[in-house]
């Protein structure tokens, strides 16, 4: 856009400087003109004064002189009745002395420098044109083919996320052992602000005091569907835990794993 506004910028500039030549250019070639006739002027002026001064010469050596009579011999036609005839000449084309000094106008300078000066606007109006309409062009196939965003997609083309899930409170938790076995017991809650979940799982997970991992076990708990603001208990055995060091406990679905925070009650002693 800025360059199609220099451009254009650039023309007009151009067909206004054009227009000072052309003017420039008319205004010396009406004063050459003018000067030209003033010199005609005052030589004819001359040339006038130069003659009437001789004629008034000889004037005077006419009237000085006796008048002398020359015979000639009739050889002329004789005289016709009536007079002689003379064949009228057009003389439209003869310039008249109103005229013979005028001013013409000096259309040659004036007329090349406004052709030129119309030239250059004319092309600089056709590069602005062109290039807007090229522009615009470009940006309509560039729209057409971008895609079109899906319904919830967000402005900048990615997906809106999901909203996330209101995680899982674990309320209750503990354990104990039985032979080989560890059992964990515990009280799992869902959120007024939660949605139902159906199927919910705890899985326990067994690593022994270095850190290695040993058994793994699972149960679903008691309730089938965790309705918003419901508790549920569970109970997972898990054999094979005799030497564990600690363990791992997380909830899930059939499908995803399910985020909990600890909201148990730390008991002072």
């Amino acid at each position: 856009m800025t360059f199609l506004l220099a451009v254009t910028l650039t023309s007009m500039l151009l067909a206004a400087i054009m227009s000072v030549v052309a003017w420039r250019i008319s205004g010396e070639e009406r004063r050459r003109s003018e000067a030209r006739v003033a010199a005609l002027a005052a030589e004819i002026h001359d040339g006038v004064a130069e003659q009437s001064v001789v004629g008034r010469r000889a004037e005077m050596v006419m009237r000085n002189e006796p008048m002398r009579l020359k015979s000639v011999p009739a050889t002329q036609s004789p005289p016709r009745q009536g007079g002689h005839d003379f064949q009228l000449r057009s003389i439209d084309g003869a310039p008249s002395v109103a005229n013979l000094f005028s001013v013409q106008p000096a259309r040659s300078g004036w007329r090349s420098a406004a052709a030129m000066g119309a030239g250059a606007l004319v092309l600089g109006t056709s590069i602005a044109l062109a290039l807007v309409m090229s522009g615009g062009s470009r940006g309509v196939a560039r729209s057409a083919n971008q895609p079109t965003p899906a319904v919830g997609a967000s402005p900048s083309g990615r997906a809106a996320p999901a909203t996330a899930p209101v995680p899982l409170e674990l309320v209750a938790l503990g354990h104990e052992r039985d032979g080989d076995r560890l059992i964990v017991r515990g009280v799992v809650r869902n959120p007024a602000s939660g949605a139902a979940r159906d199927r919910v799982t705890a899985v326990v997970f067994l690593f022994n005091r270095d850190g290695g991992f040993l058994a793994s076990g699972r149960a679903t708990v008691d309730e089938p569907t965790l309705h918003p603001g419901s508790n549920s208990t569970f109970v997972v055995a898990i054999p094979g835990a005799g030497d564990v060091g600690r363990y791992r406990l997380s909830f899930r679905t059939d499908d995803r794993i399910l985020p909990h925070v600890d909201r148990r009650t730390v008991t002072k002693t």
